[in-house]
């Protein structure tokens, strides 16, 4: 992008660092300009005329002189929607592909200092275009900054870069066009387009202020990563796994035929391989020859992240502190220097790292957010492989979301999705059929007489017992079998089982261990490590948990035992069983009905469970772990809750909406604008970018964080309370992992019984009183002397 050669440009600056340098704001935005355009692999000429205009309202005397007499306060001369004034004023033209362009525009510039605002409410009250109309004649200096920008700005170069940003437009929109086949898709996949536009002008502006605080020339940072050295440890580090049984040969061929597949075009795939088949190191292969630029691993579960971070690293002979990898979940800990901070803080906000390992709460949250500060790292994911692991576990509620979002990340962007799965959900057959998987998307294909002999498990489905016979028959089982994984719906119901188990076990014959949330990350992680142990000591054990060891876990008992559950969950849990194939024969997966279970609050188990009963009833010699069976449920499941795919919301006024609708075609409120002033809305865009952001939850936000005293807890509390405020936020981040979510009700019953302090009222950290928490099952209900921390 040129700029006017007018010397007079130099007067205007963009921004003062520390020392007092200035940076020439013609010099900001043709940076901006330039590196935007540079990060966009679509529509790279709209991507520069929104870098070029993004910060023209500072071109103000008001802005110039709070500049350089530094006398108001950072923020209040307002100067982020002075741009999208200008689009109208600049750019003539006024055909469909123009004023579409014009429209995206003045979003993404207004919105470039904190999200990406409603284009039209739902009550159609309010409406983006006409509000920013209005604005133009306020107090925002324009008639000025647009004579300014006459110094700044080379219009025959704007121009230009308009005609060819319609040019790409219209390539654009005609693809969009091909691609999908519904008009709310094709809605949708614009307000992607925007979110991707937008995300490359937020990182270009954020990054260029960055290099200028630090005084580093931007071009430093530019690098192309080399793959071939990774490749190269992987493929040797591979070859030396053992292939001395059955099992192992065959996750060798898995593995192969991943590496095979790698040849395919960009796409949406799927990894479907039965528990213990190999798949995070054969999924890896894959991303590493299939030649993309960056691969994003994406996990369901932070119990397991850690677990899959320490497989990819060893494999790559990677340290734990190398920058290729970049690990943004909640459970790493933020380094104590201002350095690391930073370096980590600009990490995980940009995604710029050749491998991302993170959870599918950050990918959903950043792919729905309206915020600049989530949406800068979208643009990172374009031209990647993007690897799902564990995709059943995927809130129902977000499936149409997701499905839009993978789609416009392959159809689009260029992103190669690989969506894994032991039980693999019907994800491209819901009611909208909005999966735009490939041609042919099984990366393995005639391979069912190897995933036969994959199997080590048999579905045994017994009768309907109570909690009492339910834990006789755990006790008689374990006895018989050395060591059993019970697996059950409630953390109520694990404690339950826990206590008849110790009376039966009063002589200390096997050692006993619990799982659950109700007990801190930490202690979970030492819990397991301590199972781990004994199950490699061949030592009695029972493990009594919740479906948080169902998926992903590493581990291998003699005998699963199940409480009747979702198909999915059994199939899950049975992976935990004979993992290796140990003996000749098939061990035994036991799943059982517990008599009066109230599910009441847990809806999809409950609907889970009622649909397996049905599969049992209707299969009764089948074969429950067989891929024909788990369709079977998959369909019987999604035919029940498509009105639920949708994130169906109630907004203020009783109005029922979805987020899906919100971020497509918007017609509710469109609707609602008919009937209210009747007339037709007449803009392009109407997505409600910022109430959908709002809405969003992948976990519902119903719970309360405490620190409980467990391990470290002491220590950090103490650290705490001695440290400064950059050492308190260091510390804050190490207590999350000791800590637990309470529901509302649990913990108004226990702000009522006093067990509940407030330790800094500024941060709301809360803490657990000892003796509410015990070394055996984690937080407690009621106060007890037995198992109690002191």
């Amino acid at each position: 992008m040129r700029f006017a050669k007018d010397k007079r440009n130099t007067y205007f600056k963009a921004r003062k660092d520390e020392k007092g340098n200035f940076q020439q704001l013609n010099v900001h935005l043709q940076n901006v300009s330039k590196m935007a355009s540079g990060f966009a692999s679509i529509a790279p000429n709209l991507i520069s005329l929104a870098g070029s205009l993004h910060d023209i309202g500072k071109a103000s005397y008001e802005f110039q002189t709070y500049l350089n007499n530094g006398d108001k306060k950072r923020g209040t001369v307002k100067h982020s929607i002075q741009g999208a004034f200008l689009v109208n004023d600049i750019f003539d033209s006024k055909n469909q592909l123009a004023s579409l362009i014009k429209e995206i525009l003045e979003i993404v510039i207004s919105g470039h200092h904190g999200s990406l605002s409603d284009l039209i409410s739902p009550d159609s009250d309010k409406i983006f275009f006409d509000k920013l109309n209005l604005a133009i004649n306020s107090e925002y200096d324009y008639l000025n900054i647009k004579n300014n920008s006459k110094l700044i700005l080379d219009k025959t170069e704007l121009d230009r870069l308009f005609i060819n940003a319609q040019k790409e437009m219209s390539e654009i929109i005609n693809h969009i066009g091909k691609t999908y086949k519904s008009y709310a898709s094709k809605k949708f996949a614009l307000g992607l387009l925007i979110k991707y536009i937008y995300s490359c002008l937020i990182d270009a502006d954020r990054l260029d202020a960055y290099f200028f605080d630090i005084q580093e020339d931007i071009k430093s940072s530019q690098k192309i990563f080399n793959w071939s050295n990774l490749i190269e440890t992987f493929e040797k580090n591979i070859g030396k796994f053992n292939i001395n049984n059955k099992i192992s040969k065959i996750r060798s061929l898995i593995s192969e035929k991943c590496k095979n597949a790698a040849k395919r075009n960009t796409g949406i795939y799927l990894l479907s391989v039965p528990t213990g088949g190999g798949k995070t190191l054969s999924s890896l292969r894959f991303a590493l020859h299939h030649h993309k630029k960056r691969i994003i691993y994406v996990i369901p579960y932070l119990s397991i992240i850690e677990q899959t971070a320490k497989n990819i690293r060893n494999i790559l002979e990677l340290e734990p502190n190398s920058d290729i990898i970049l690990e943004h979940h909640s459970n790493i800990v933020i380094p104590n220097d201002d350095e690391g901070k930073n370096l980590k803080k600009l990490a995980d906000s940009r995604w710029d790292n050749p491998i991302i390992i993170t959870t599918m709460v950050q990918f959903l949250e950043t792919v729905m957010s309206s915020k600049a500060s989530n949406l800068r790292k979208f643009h990172s994911m374009s031209n990647s492989v993007i690897i799902f692991d564990e995709i059943q576990s995927l809130p129902i509620k977000t499936i149409h979301l997701f499905n839009e979002v993978v789609s416009f990340l392959s159809k689009i962007m260029n992103a190669t999705i690989l969506l894994c799965s032991a039980t693999q959900p019907l994800l491209s057959q819901t009611k909208k059929k909005n999966l735009l998987l490939s041609p042919e998307p099984n990366l393995i294909e005639n391979f069912e007489k190897e995933f036969t002999d994959l199997k080590r498990t048999k579905i045994i489905a017994e009768k309907q017992m109570s909690i009492d016979e339910f834990s006789q028959f755990v006790w008689e089982k374990v006895l018989s079998n050395n060591n059993c994984l019970v697996i059950v719906n409630k953390k109520s119901e694990a404690r339950q089982v826990c206590e008849l188990l110790k009376e039966k076990n009063k002589s200390g014959i096997l050692e006993l261990s619990h799982l659950s949330t109700s007990m801190c990350a930490t202690h979970r992680i030492k819990t397991l490590e301590d199972i781990k142990s004994s199950l490699d000591k061949n030592k009695k054990i029972i493990c009594v948990s919740t479906q948080l060891i169902e998926a992903g876990v590493d581990i291998s008992f003699d005998c699963v035992i199940r409480a009747m559950a979702g198909l999915d969950s059994i199939v899950q849990s049975a992976g935990r069983c004979n993992r290796n194939g140990d003996g000749t024969t098939e061990k035994n997966v036991y799943v059982v009905p517990l008599k009066n279970e109230n599910l009441d609050k847990l809806i999809d188990i409950q609907s889970g469970k009622t649909i397996t009963a049905r599969i049992l009833n209707e299969n009764k010699e089948a074969d429950y772990l067989s891929q024909e069976i788990l369709n079977q449920y998959y369909k019987y499941y999604f035919f029940e809750k498509q009105t639920q795919m949708d994130y169906p919301i109630m907004i203020s006024g009783n109005i029922q909406n979805s987020i899906y609708s919100m971020l497509s075609d918007n017609l509710s409120s469109i609707n609602n604008y008919k009937n209210r002033t009747n007339k037709t809305y007449s803009h392009f865009i109407s997505q409600a970018f910022t109430l959908a952001s709002e809405k969003f939850k992948v976990i519902d936000n119903n719970t309360t964080a405490v620190v409980v005293y467990y391990g470290n807890t002491e220590k950090l509390l103490a650290d705490y309370k001695s440290s400064d405020l950059k050492n308190k936020i260091a510390i804050l981040q190490e207590l999350q992992k000791y800590s637990v979510s309470l529901y509302s009700y649990e913990y108004e019953k226990l702000l009522e019984q006093g067990a509940i302090t407030e330790i800094d009222e500024e941060f709301g950290v809360k803490l657990l009183a000892s003796y509410y928490y015990s070394d055996m099952y984690g937080y407690t209900e009621e106060a007890n002397s037995e198992d109690l921390i002191k």
